[in-house]
């Protein structure tokens, strides 16, 4: 299909989305840059969000497509205002979904995403603190099983002094799976007193799984506070030898320290149903759910 990425392309390197479309013929609007808003305007799913100064607003979606499917949602927060999203995703589609979100002055985007992939699943997130004294709190968890894709891509921008970021991403992948994360933090020359952080951590249960990460930190700045981390690994032996000394077996151990491992990205914000509500979505993939 002409008109979407390769994988020459930077950004799509590990996630082919010529190929995973081979054969669909979907129209690309033209108005937008963005491949993703591309698809999604043909398709009925862009949309816009304001929100209110000094308001708080909360979307919670579930996009779980057989075929192709794409949303573009672009969000403006005014001073003071808060903008929560929850966004989950099942299927074996070809699920894509864009947010783009504006921070206006001491404004506020929390975000947690909980994505299943599936023949090529990702989910971009882009954000501009425009405003002094804004703040984004984001969190995923991916879980990728054989022939399932999850990419999570993100951008925060700091564009003002005395913001904050936090996100963290955590991901496990079973043999034939893969897991995506890049993250690019972005500081301004006169981005002051900026505090932005990134952590991604995965863990590959079986030989055969696969994980690309690309943490990024582009700072124009001298004032300012910024970390990433990242880690790819195995579950760690000792502590499953450790269980197994206590009378637990090995599946219920292993599912209990990925369970334990994933439970690090679930933010303190989220209310108490969906919480609940994840750590089953996450013992049913682990085959653990009573």
């Amino acid at each position: 299909m002409s008109g979407l990425p390769s994988r020459r392309d930077e950004a799509w390197r590990w996630s082919d989305l010529r190929g995973a479309l081979a054969g669909v013929d979907v129209p690309l609007a033209s108005s937008d840059t963005h491949i993703i808003a591309r698809l999604a305007g043909p398709l009925g799913g862009a949309r816009a969000l304001g929100v209110p100064a000094g308001e708080t607003e909360t979307l919670i979606s579930h996009l779980a497509p057989a075929g192709l499917a794409a949303e573009a949602l672009d969000v403006d927060v005014g001073a003071g205002g808060t903008f929560v999203r929850i966004f989950v995703q099942t299927g074996a589609g070809v699920p894509l979904s864009l947010t783009r979100v504006r921070l206006a002055e001491n404004a506020t985007f929390r975000q947690f995403i909980l994505t299943e992939g599936a023949r090529l699943a990702r989910m971009e997130t882009e954000v501009d603190l425009n405003g002094a004294g804004a703040n984004v709190d984001m969190a995923g968890i991916y879980l990728a099983h054989d022939g399932a894709h999850a990419d999570l891509t993100s951008r925060v921008a700091h564009a003002a002094q005395d913001t904050q970021s936090r996100q963290i991403v955590r991901g496990v992948v079973r043999k034939g799976g893969r897991g995506v994360f890049q993250g690019l933090v972005e500081v301004g020359a006169h981005a002051a007193r900026v505090d932005a952080r990134q952590r991604h951590d995965a863990l590959l249960l079986e030989d055969g799984a696969e994980v690309f990460a690309k943490p990024e930190l582009r700072i124009s700045c001298d004032d300012v506070q910024c970390a990433h981390g990242n880690t790819v690994g195995a579950l760690d032996e000792d502590a499953l030898f450790y269980m197994r000394q206590r009378g637990i077996d090995l599946e219920t151990a292993r599912a209990l320290l990925i369970e334990a491992f994933l439970g690090e990205a679930v933010p303190d914000w989220l209310d108490e149903t969906m919480r609940e509500n994840v750590f089953l979505q996450i013992r049913s993939w682990l085959g653990t759910a009573s």
